[in-house]
């Protein structure tokens, strides 16, 4: 059975104004909030449920959007933190998560993450793997990779590199922060903590993960943009407006 989690615990302090009252995940696309174009692309996929993470300070936006969705699948997990001082972080959250979690397969995605691309492809990829699969683009520039996690990979597309804001990167691929894991990978998250692993950035578990196990990649067919400073926003809000 096929779950999902919508990471959206963060506080977005690259955001400055724009995300002072309302995360990420809620700031308006062409007239729709962006984690409606999330949902539409895992309704495509049609997980039984959905998992959203947020915090104590954005927790009524997300109750009052939720209301207004009139959607019985999806449940909003609220971690007791108010700030960006407090905050468990993406992969923290994840780890106090993962063993209250049914043993399923689960589709995790970042909230600001906003793709063109249909994931049922990718999904029926991790069907015939049945190892962890990991949504891969290519970024338009290598200036923009340095932002993000840069892939290599062999000829079956297995991973053999996952680096996290390379400082030299060798290509353009990179690795978006949309996963599917089976549940025994979920639980590999509080070793890699134990080990000194970051608690916020989801690439650098991947890339953790890639040495203990089997990773594959699944290139998507269309863009992904990341809603993580002013300036890609803006860019984002001129695509779809366009």
């Amino acid at each position: 059975m096929l779950r999902a989690i919508i990471l959206a615990g963060g506080y977005a302090k690259r955001m400055g104004r724009l995300a002072a009252k309302l995360p990420k995940s809620l700031l308006p696309i062409a007239g729709r909030p962006a984690i409606d174009y999330i949902l539409d692309r895992l309704n495509e996929i049609a997980p039984e449920r959905i998992l959203l993470t947020t915090n104590m300070k954005f927790k009524p936006l997300f109750e009052s959007w939720l209301a207004s969705k009139h959607l019985t699948n999806i449940e909003l997990v609220v971690e007791q933190s108010r700030s960006e001082r407090e905050k468990l972080g993406a992969v923290g959250a994840l780890a106090g998560l993962a063993p209250k979690l049914k043993p399923d397969d689960y589709f995790v995605i970042c909230g600001d993450n906003i793709f063109t691309s249909s994931l049922t492809g990718m999904l029926d990829y991790y069907r015939q793997k049945r190892k962890p699969v990991v949504a891969l683009y290519h970024q338009k520039s290598l200036q923009e990779v340095r932002l993000g996690s840069v892939v290599t990979l062999e000829s079956d597309n297995k991973i053999t590199r996952f680096e996290e804001k390379p400082k030299k990167p060798a290509t353009t691929i990179v690795g978006a922060c949309a996963y599917v894991l089976p549940y025994r990978s979920l639980l590999r998250i509080r070793g890699y903590l134990d080990r000194g692993g970051n608690r916020d950035e989801p690439g650098n578990f991947i890339a953790w993960l890639c040495r203990q196990e089997e990773v594959y990649g699944y290139m998507l067919t269309g863009y992904v943009w990341d809603i993580g400073t002013p300036k890609s926003y803006e860019e984002l809000q001129e695509e779809f407006e366009t």
